[in-house]
């Protein structure tokens, strides 16, 4: 999942005088800006602070601003000198992260390892892993691509839970530079976890026994998806009522990584979901996506499928809604809309809206004991008390 953050800060005033001195002395009368216009314009600011040691330091940037009525300059992206064309957008790779920014995305790495094992043991946490790096991976190179500062993914372990962990995040610049550049960097994290993710169901079910309901460890029952029963039917045939399948934990891999790719699939806010419809619709989706959300709610209350409540509340504190980019009127593409509309559909056949049940027991048997008695003269009747 993906979180974006939008960030537009105002130059200050040493700043806003450099610059226009600086257009004045180099640019020609026909390029001059005057405070009634609103433009886009390439310029240099020099700014300048004092070190510790008392010496004053220089430093020169040039950025891609646009100058208002007001004699505002706001910066947008920041522009680099190019060898064939003179200024250019900020396309170039950021700077290599800090020190202390992959260290904590190295220790959650690791922890995680731990906590999914501990839960399921290392088949278990070897698929689990691959799911989830897959996906991480699938997100944060393609904001590299762009040139979109984003951090290391931040996993998340969480050594309680039945899975050991709530998958992995990763914080982005929310100046995103068109819809087809929030396309291609929301879509990429689910179609990347889903390659493994299908391959560890199909090994699951095709190695899975088929064992009494009883026989499962724990009290609670994973209810496959459509996808998954499909596979399962289309191996075993329709299981009685009382029978299951025993996918192994390969297969819990696969059913775990199927649910957070689809959960992450439904079109709201900083879902992955999200950032593929906003790619899709535009600013119409904002409106879609509350609906959606309120639609949600709704069916929850209705349907009384409470484990939901926590997971609303965080998408509403996120906001349903998605923010802006750059450059909305940037053309989709054929393919990419082919895609994204496929790829949101598959929540149909990949998401289980009851995915964890409470696991049906039978009461233990009951043992009958009949006792012999003699009452006055109307001979023996039988009694009968239940021991278990």
């Amino acid at each position: 999942m993906n979180d974006l953050r939008d960030s537009q800060k105002p130059f200050s005033p040493d700043a806003v005088d450099s610059c226009f001195e600086s257009m004045e002395n180099e640019a020609s009368p026909s390029e001059a800006v005057t405070s009634k216009s609103s433009e886009r314009i390439s310029l240099q600011t020099t700014t300048s602070e004092v070190s510790g040691t008392g010496q004053s330091q220089t430093g020169e940037s040039l950025f891609d601003a646009t100058v208002d009525g007001t004699g505002v300059i706001f910066a947008q992206t920041p522009m680099l000198d190019s060898p064939t064309s003179g200024l250019c957008p900020a396309q170039q790779t950021p700077a290599p992260e800090p020190a202390q920014r992959w260290r904590l995305p190295l220790f959650l790495y690791v922890a995680t390892w731990v906590s999914v094992y501990s839960v399921g043991g290392i088949r278990f946490a070897v698929a689990v892993m691959t799911i989830l790096t897959f996906h991480e991976l699938g997100h944060y190179l393609q904001a590299r691509r762009y040139r979109v500062s984003a951090s290391l993914p931040y996993f998340l372990p969480i050594p309680v839970t039945l899975f050991g962990t709530m998958g992995a995040i990763i914080k982005m610049d929310g100046r995103i530079p068109s819809r087809r550049a929030l396309f291609d960097i929301g879509i990429s994290g689910p179609l990347a976890g889903l390659v493994p993710t299908l391959i560890f169901c199909i090994i699951g079910v095709s190695t899975a026994q088929v064992v009494p309901l009883e026989s499962i460890e724990g009290d609670v029952l994973f209810k496959n998806p459509p996808i998954v029963q499909w596979l399962s039917d289309f191996t075993f045939g329709q299981l009685p009522y009382d029978m299951t399948l025993d996918m192994g934990a390969i297969g819990r891999a696969g059913w775990f990584g199927l649910f957070l790719t689809t959960l992450n699939l439904f079109p709201i806010g900083q879902l992955d979901g999200g950032h593929v419809f906003y790619a899709l619709l535009g600013r119409r989706a904002a409106a879609l996506s509350s609906g959606l959300f309120f639609g949600i709610v709704c069916f929850v209350m209705l349907t009384q499928r409470y484990m939901w409540i926590p997971m609303l509340a965080l998408l509403y504190m996120m906001n349903p809604q998605h923010p802006p980019t750059q450059n909305d009127d940037k053309p989709l593409g054929t393919s990419r809309t082919v895609l994204g509309t496929a790829t949101l559909l598959f929540l149909f056949i990949g998401f289980s809206a009851n995915p964890i049940t409470e696991l049906p027991r039978h009461p233990e048997p009951t043992t009958i004991v009949y006792h012999s008695a003699k009452l006055s003269d109307h001979g023996a009747v039988n009694i009968i008390t239940n021991s278990k």
